[in-house]
């Protein structure tokens, strides 16, 4: 298996500076949520600057303590290069840039999108990676570190070693009829486990939410910052996520109409059984995934994308493609080439929908991805 020492080149022309700010406010449940975020954005220049420090070491020794992840301790290095620069100047090409979200998989690390916001800040999106209390794991600017809560772990294990959660999977087939796989979703989405897990989506959710609401606050300069009068909020924001992720993106554009799009990475659709996103929506997944999500497409009056992954395995969709050391974990596609569909596929999502360029995922092109269903707008 090859390895990396270094992140690829970003795909765009601009240079890449990435900041970190922490998040204190007090959630509709009343806890204290203890935010931090990285954004990654476009800049002219790093002289000077030596490349961002990748996932910090403290928090990557934190892998051992919860049973959730104690299997990635070994099967992934944080000793890579990154492409992006802390606390560059925001570049002066354009007036204003728009403004995506990322969020990461339950258990993981907001710096686990890393190539991804790379490349899109690459491009010229500014894009906001958040690290959520409980559901993963970070080291806040003021230096606390925050692991995956006892809770969120127990939940995610009973999930998987449920009876009925394993029955149903037993059940699950490559490539199924649409007919098949809304019903096999809404048998899982059933589920009593669920709705725990819900809940810690819905949280995540009200974090995007909360920062969306900073970032308007940024802009305007009520709080002091490089993105005064930066951030081109008007023609609406996107947001991508992977696994546990994906759920919260869809809560997010089914419940904020400042956020016009969504993407979900090998992700289900905890706690949108009956949800219409009322946004164009677009999964990337591997089989037998769309037994996990078909709902989605089926409620969505705005039209839903399933494009099928084939050669790949879940954690391929984020960093550890890069990074990982245990062949076990990965996939059989070359690391750069699930790098490009995964950045191809969101990127001209994200221009068609927001930018409304006349960038198509339909005309991109790779062996193995197929889209299996696409729902129109009602």
């Amino acid at each position: 298996m090859k390895t990396y020492d270094i992140f690829p080149e970003p795909i765009g022309s601009y240079i890449v500076g990435r900041t970190q700010m922490d998040f204190d406010y007090t959630a509709s449940d009343h806890s204290k949520r203890k935010l931090t975020a990285f954004v990654y954005y476009p800049s002219d220049s790093s002289e000077g600057k030596a490349a961002s420090t990748y996932m910090f070491p403290e928090v990557y020794e934190m892998f051992h303590e919860r049973p959730l992840v104690t299997v990635l301790k070994d099967v992934f290095s944080i000793d890579i290069k990154t492409r992006c620069y802390d606390d560059l100047a925001l570049s002066g090409k354009e007036k204003r840039y728009p403004v995506l979200f990322y969020v990461c998989g339950g258990g993981g690390s907001p710096e686990w999108g890393t190539v991804l916001c790379t490349d899109l800040a690459s491009k010229g999106y500014v894009v906001v990676s958040i690290g959520h209390q409980n559901s993963t794991m970070y080291k806040r600017k003021d230096g606390s570190l925050f692991n995956i809560s006892m809770d969120f772990s127990d939940v995610i294990m009973s999930f998987s070693e449920d009876p009925r959660m394993q029955a149903l999977s037993g059940k699950m087939v490559m490539r199924p009829d649409d007919e098949t796989a809304i019903d096999m979703c809404h048998n899982v989405l059933t589920l009593p486990i669920l709705a725990k897990l819900t809940e810690f989506s819905e949280l995540q959710a009200e974090d995007v939410r909360y920062v969306a609401d900073y970032l308007y606050k940024l802009d305007s300069g009520e709080l002091i910052s490089i993105f005064k009068g930066r951030l081109q909020l008007d023609i609406g924001m996107g947001i991508v996520g992977h696994s546990y992720g994906g759920p919260t993106t869809a809560i997010v554009c089914r419940d904020d109409d400042r956020f016009v799009c969504g993407v979900g990475l090998d992700s289900g659709a905890f706690g949108l059984l009956d949800s219409d996103l009322k946004k164009p929506f677009l999964f990337l997944f591997s089989e037998p995934n769309y037994n996990m999500n078909a709902v989605i497409g089926s409620n969505n009056s705005k039209g839903t994308y399933y494009f099928s992954v084939d050669r790949v395995a879940h954690l391929d969709y984020c960093d550890i493609v890069f990074t990982c050391v245990n062949e076990e974990v990965r996939g059989e596609r070359d690391a750069m080439e699930m790098r490009n569909i995964v950045t191809d596929y969101t990127k001209n999502f994200f221009d068609h929908y927001i930018l409304h360029k006349a960038a198509n995922v339909e005309s991109l092109a790779y062996d193995g991805v197929d889209l299996i269903r696409k729902t129109s707008s009602k």
